[in-house]
C-alpha cells in the first residue's frame, strides 16, 4: 500500500511539473526566419485568462481574425542598413513614423541574441530616402535567459532620433521594462493547441519627449502586454496589449496571434473592416489666422500604436500647447488664410496603418491678423512686423562698443526644426532688412548674439 503512495505521489509530482518548459536563446528569431500573425479586436475574450498561476488552461478559440501581418527577420546586409549594423538580425516594424520634418521612413529594429539576453541594440531608419541608423544608448533587454515560471527582471533603455542638418529637435525614448513570468499551461487559439507555454507579462513605462527651443515636451506611453510563448516557436503564439488605471483595471486594445495564411487584408485592409475605424472631431470649423486655437479630438477605436496628423495645405501649421503633428489630441493654430484638408493616419502595428481625411474641414479667414504690425522681443534682440508676409526688421537694442555688422544672410528655424535661410536688402545706409519672401508660411526662430526670438511669416 506504501508504495503505490509512493507512486501517486511521483505522479502528481509529474503532472504539477508539466508544462514547465523554459525559453531559450535558442527559442529566439534568426536570420530568414518568417512568421503569420492575424490580428483579431480585443472582445471574446475568455473569463479569468489575466489570472496568474501553474497549470494554467486557456481556450481563445473564440476571437476572429480580421488582418495579418508577416513578420520577417533579416540579416542585417539585407536591409538597407548594412552599413550599420553587422552579425544583427533586422526586422521592418514600421513604414513611417513621426510627421513633417520629422517623418521617418523604413523603420527597422535590429536585434542580438547572446546565451543570457535578446536585445534591441539599434535602429535603421530613413529622412528623405536617406538610410541612417543609431544604436540605443540604454539597449533594450526584451528577454534574460533561462525564462522559467516565477522569473522576473527589470531593465531601463533609451533611444534617441537624430536629424542630419539640424541639431534644434531632438526625438527620445526611453523607459522601463519589467518582465514576469507570471503563469504556464496550455492554449488554444484558432490556429492551434500548444500543451506547453509560459506567459510573460510585459510592464512597459515608456516616456516619449520632444526637445527643442521652446522647452521639452514628454509623452508618457504606458503599457502592459501579455506574451504567449512556445518553444516551437520564434514570436510569442499570443499576445495581448493594453493599459491600465491605477486601480488595476486593464483595458486590452491589440490582439496578435500566431496564425496561418487566411487571404485577409494585410494589417486588417484599408477599407477599415469589422469595427476598426479611424476617426477624429475638431472643436470648431471656422476662425482666424494666428489667433483662434482647434482642438482636435482623437476618436480611433479601438487600439493604435501611434498617430499622426497632417494637413493639405501643409502652410501656416503651428501645434501649440506641447503637441505636435503626433499627439493623440493636438492643439493647432492656423497663420495663413483658406481652406484646409486635415488627415488622421493611424499605426496599428508593424507594415499596419489605416487613415482618414476630412475635406476642406477648416476654413480660415485673415480678419485682424493681417493687418497687425507688432514686435517680438527676446532679451536685446527685436523682429518686426510680426507676423509679415516680405519683410523683417531685426534689431539688436542693447548698447555695444561698436557697431553690428550685420551678416548678408541669417539662418532661421520653423518650429519642426528645418533650417531655412533669409537674405538681407540694403534700402540706403541705414535702412535695410531681410527678405522672407521664399519662406513657407509659419512660425520661425532666429538666434543672433546671444539671443533667440520668434516670428511669424504668413
Amino acid at each position: 500500500m506504501r508504495k503505490m503512495q509512493i507512486f501517486f505521489g511521483l505522479l502528481l509530482a509529474f503532472s504539477a511539473t508539466n508544462g514547465q518548459i523554459t525559453i531559450q536563446s535558442k527559442h529566439m528569431p534568426k536570420a530568414g526566419d518568417t512568421a503569420r500573425l492575424s490580428t483579431s479586436l480585443p472582445s471574446n475574450l475568455p473569463s479569468g485568462w489575466r489570472m496568474p498561476g501553474a497549470n494554467k488552461s486557456w481556450d481563445f478559440t473564440k476571437i476572429t481574425p480580421i488582418g495579418t501581418q508577416l513578420r520577417e527577420f533579416k540579416a542585417s546586409f539585407r536591409t538597407p542598413y548594412a552599413f550599420y549594423f553587422f552579425n544583427q538580425v533586422g526586422e521592418k516594424i514600421a513604414d513611417t513614423l513621426g510627421g513633417g520634418p520629422l517623418t521617418f521612413t523604413n523603420v527597422h529594429s535590429f536585434y542580438t541574441t547572446s546565451n543570457s539576453v535578446y536585445k534591441a541594440e539599434g535602429l535603421g531608419y530613413s529622412i528623405t530616402g536617406i538610410p541612417l541608423a543609431a544604436n540605443y544608448t540604454d539597449d533594450d533587454e526584451i528577454y534574460q535567459f533561462p525564462l522559467e515560471y516565477n522569473d522576473s527582471d527589470v531593465n531601463t533603455f533609451r533611444f534617441k532620433f537624430d536629424v542630419p542638418g539640424q541639431q534644434l529637435i531632438t526625438y527620445i525614448q526611453q523607459g522601463t521594462r519589467t518582465n514576469i513570468v507570471d503563469a504556464y499551461g496550455s492554449l488554444k487559439t484558432p490556429y492551434k493547441t500548444y500543451n506547453d507555454v509560459i506567459r510573460v507579462k510585459t510592464l512597459v513605462n515608456q516616456v516619449d519627449t520632444i526637445v527643442s527651443p521652446l522647452g521639452k515636451t514628454g509623452i508618457p506611453r504606458p503599457q502592459i502586454i501579455y506574451k504567449w510563448l512556445a518553444q516551437g516557436e520564434v514570436v510569442p503564439v499570443l499576445e495581448i496589449r493594453g493599459t491600465q488605471t491605477p486601480l488595476g483595471v486593464f483595458t486590452p486594445t491589440e490582439v496578435l496571434f500566431r496564425d496561418s495564411f487566411r487571404g485577409l487584408p494585410e494589417g486588417g485592409g484599408n477599407g477599415n473592416p469589422g469595427n476598426i475605424v479611424v476617426d477624429f472631431g475638431v472643436d470648431k470649423n471656422i476662425g482666424l489666422a494666428g489667433s483662434d486655437v482647434f482642438t482636435f479630438t482623437n476618436k480611433t477605436s479601438p487600439f493604435a500604436r501611434s498617430y499622426t496628423w497632417s494637413f493639405n495645405p501643409n502652410k501656416g501649421i503651428v501645434f501649440t500647447s506641447g503637441t505636435n503633428s503626433n499627439s493623440e489630441n493636438p492643439k493647432v493654430q492656423f497663420t495663413e488664410a483658406g481652406s484646409y484638408s486635415v488627415t488622421l493616419t493611424a499605426q496599428m502595428g508593424p507594415g499596419m496603418s489605416r487613415d482618414t481625411t476630412y475635406s476642406d474641414l477648416i476654413q480660415i479667414d485673415w480678419g485682424a491678423f493681417k493687418h497687425k504690425v507688432e514686435k517680438s522681443e527676446s532679451g536685446c534682440l527685436t523682429v518686426f512686423p510680426v507676423p509679415s508676409n516680405d519683410q523683417l526688421n531685426i534689431r539688436f537694442t542693447c548698447p555695444t562698443l561698436i557697431a553690428i555688422n550685420w551678416p548678408s544672410s541669417l539662418k532661421v528655424y520653423n518650429d519642426m526644426g528645418m533650417e531655412y535661410e533669409i537674405s538681407k536688402v540694403k534700402v540706403s545706409d541705414d535702412h535695410w532688412y531681410y527678405s522672407i519672401k521664399e519662406l513657407p508660411s509659419g512660425l520661425y526662430q532666429i538666434q543672433f548674439m546671444g539671443g533667440a526670438v520668434h516670428f511669424v511669416k504668413m
